[in-house]
């Protein structure tokens, strides 16, 4: 039984005057005293705020339908653009122009409101974003201008220009010998881009929210920020790219280029196992396959002429000499290439080329994909279909087959097919209908940015440019922080074309400026192990991986802890970097982590911001990065390098 206690409640006898006045006497509060002056004031200021809130209304009503008009205009011109209509196009561009001239025209209406405090900033932030828009729209037009002159060439339809040209040799010669029309106007596109750029970056993305109606804000305004960035440094380096073009495709003279394919399904640190190569020539546009071997066969004239270096000693153990094949130990493309060149010359038949140019398996998928199947005489059809053998594309797997697959007989040049291969994709490419050209830029700039497509030239003038073009695999210096994860599969079958990575990055910033950083990676291969037993003759493609991982960070960074590690970690420098050297097993459908926890070489001062550039291994997945600074998190594919700002 619930008892309640009786509570007496007394009244006040005084009244209600004296009330008052006792409350003022124990109050520190004083409650303000309105005279006519101060109300009439007052009131003044709340009719301006409401006439204020009633224009602002209005303008914003009156900005709504040019606004839509103007973004609907912009849309059509891109959906005219991807279905390759340049002449509607440009239509649709120029009226966007003209609902643009609408909207400034309304919004200097509530310009001068950019003086009022807090308010003012999303005045002047409009203004921007409004000039940004301006600028983007004279952009658009002057690159339909400069692709007009090749629309037919490339699959558009226009008014203006018809080409009689039918031949993908007659396409490539007509395009080389008018590019240098091209610069002037891409130079003016950087221009413009740089004043769009310098527009947006005047807009603080701290103002927004970060969300509105579960819609991303703040996250697009950095997001556009970072991408006008990345597209300013591309078209500051088009020029000198355009310049080369020529060359590069045999025009006038005719070049030579060693094509080295990198099996990525066994990822090395340069981008994959060295499994063949081939000697191409281009002239005039036209490209020519001068040979295809395996590099076993390479390896055979080598022989037994370099004892090994301490990581092939130390984690391939039943490998006694250093093979041509195992001689891309450094992640940086230029480098692994300096070591083995002039090895490869000693024994190669063809000695003097012009270049390298490296490849992994990516390449003929994403090209394949667009093109369809195709036939290679000897070796059979080849197209990019998911297969059940391996649930990978068909075109991999016939490859792994054909090139590992236990014979009782001794199989001649077992990867021979991967010259021929590539010729056979580039003739159906050149020879493709016109409107599928667009999709084939975009496959070589993607490879580009991704690293499964680089180069390597000995013309000083050309690396150079490839380089600016992040087209050469250079590991690169950086200011702040810096991280490159690289993988190299030791005796792990092809297991790459399973293993999924999660990379976490715990940021820690002490009040002194002390960073620490807590890296976490996670290993993860879903797929059931295949036969492996020589005996048997099964394709072995997944099987115990052994990878040997290095971590390359700041120079003078000091390592905590590892945990994870099969070995002792250990630290070393390399190419201006940290490295920090661990060793992971990892069995199929089966996980494993690996943990490194590492102090920066410097502090951060107060209100300094955070930056970092991550680089991409080259041949490596676009692996899920997420990172962590304290409230703040970011979660990406890495497609390619990244630099962040946190």
């Amino acid at each position: 039984m619930v008892k309640f206690k009786k509570i007496d409640i007394k009244t006040e006898p005084e009244t209600e005057v004296e009330t008052v006045t006792e409350t003022k006497t124990k109050s520190k509060f004083k409650l303000p005293r309105f005279n006519k002056k101060t109300s009439r004031l007052l009131l003044i200021f709340l009719s301006v705020f409401l006439v204020f809130i009633c224009f602002s209304l209005f303008v914003v009503l009156l900005l709504k339908s040019p606004t839509q008009a103007t973004i609907s205009s912009v849309r059509n011109s891109i959906t005219a653009v991807q279905n390759k209509d340049l002449t509607t196009a440009k239509d649709n561009l120029k009226q966007a122009q003209e609902n643009l001239q609408k909207v400034k025209s309304k919004y200097r209406l509530i310009s001068w409101l950019r003086i009022i405090p807090f308010f003012g900033n999303y005045i002047k932030d409009g203004h921007h974003g409004l000039n940004a828009a301006q600028y983007g729209l004279e952009t658009g037009e002057i690159l339909i201008e400069a692709i007009e002159p090749y629309a037919d060439v490339m699959g558009f339809s226009s008014d203006e220009v018809k080409l009689n040209i039918q031949s993908a040799e007659e396409k490539i010669i007509f395009i080389l010998e008018t590019l240098d029309k091209i610069s002037p106007q891409m130079e003016v596109v950087s221009q413009k881009t740089a004043l769009i750029e310098e527009e947006i970056n005047q807009i603080n993305p701290r103002r927004y929210p970060k969300t509105i109606k579960g819609k991303p804000i703040r996250s697009q305004i950095v997001a556009i920020q970072t991408s006008l960035k990345d597209t300013q440094e591309t078209l500051a380096n088009i020029k000198p790219l355009l310049a080369i073009l020529p060359k590069l495709l045999g025009q006038p003279d005719p070049q030579k280029y060693l094509l080295i394919f990198q099996n990525n399904a066994e990822i090395r640190p340069s981008g994959g196992f060295l499994t063949a190569y081939a000697i191409l020539e281009t002239h005039k546009g036209k490209i020519t396959p001068l040979l295809s071997q395996d590099i076993y066969s390479l390896d055979a004239k080598f022989g037994k002429k370099l004892p090994p270096p301490e990581p092939i000693k130390k984690y391939l153990p039943l490998v006694y000499n250093w093979h041509l094949r195992d001689m891309n130990l450094s992640p940086d493309f230029k480098v692994s290439m300096e070591t083995f060149f002039p090895n490869y010359k000693s024994v190669a038949q063809f000695k003097d080329v012009d270049g390298i140019i490296g490849i992994d398996t990516q390449l003929p998928v994403d090209l394949l994909t667009v093109i369809g199947e195709i036939g290679v005489a000897p070796w059979g059809r080849y197209n990019a279909d998911i297969v059940p053998e391996c649930n990978c594309p068909q075109v991999v797997y016939k490859m792994e087959d054909y090139a590992t697959r236990p014979t009782y007989y001794i199989k001649q040049d077992r990867k021979g097919m991967i010259g021929p291969l590539m010729h056979s994709i580039l003739l159906h490419v050149m020879n493709s209908p016109k409107k599928l050209w667009p999709q084939f830029i975009n496959i070589g700039l993607k490879n580009i940015k991704e690293k499964h497509l680089m180069f390597y030239f000995f013309n000083e003038e050309m690396q150079q440019v490839a380089e600016n073009f992040n087209s050469a695999g250079r590991i690169k210096d950086f200011d702040q922080d810096y991280f490159h994860l690289n993988d190299s599969n030791f005796g792990g079958a092809k297991s790459n074309l399973y293993v999924e990575q999660e990379i976490q990055q715990e940021i820690d910033i002490a009040s002194d400026g002390t960073v620490t950083k807590t890296v976490t990676i996670t290993y993860t291969n879903p797929e059931p192990e295949d036969d492996c037993n020589l005996e048997s003759g099964g394709l072995c493609l997944n099987g115990f991986l052994r990878d040997w991982v290095r971590l390359y960070v700041p120079e003078g960074s000091q390592l905590i802890e590892v945990l994870g590690s099969e070995v002792e970690a250990s630290t070393s420098k390399d190419l201006g970097k940290t490295v920090i050297e661990t060793f992971i097993e990892l069995r199929p459908e089966s996980k494993t982590k690996l943990i490194v926890k590492y102090k920066l070489p410097y502090k951060l001062a107060k209100d300094q911001e955070y930056k970092m550039f991550i680089q991409k291994q080259p041949g490596a997945k676009n692996h899920q990065y997420e990172i962590t600074l304290g409230n703040h998190f970011e979660e990406f594919l890495l497609d390619g390098d990244k630099e962040l700002s946190l």
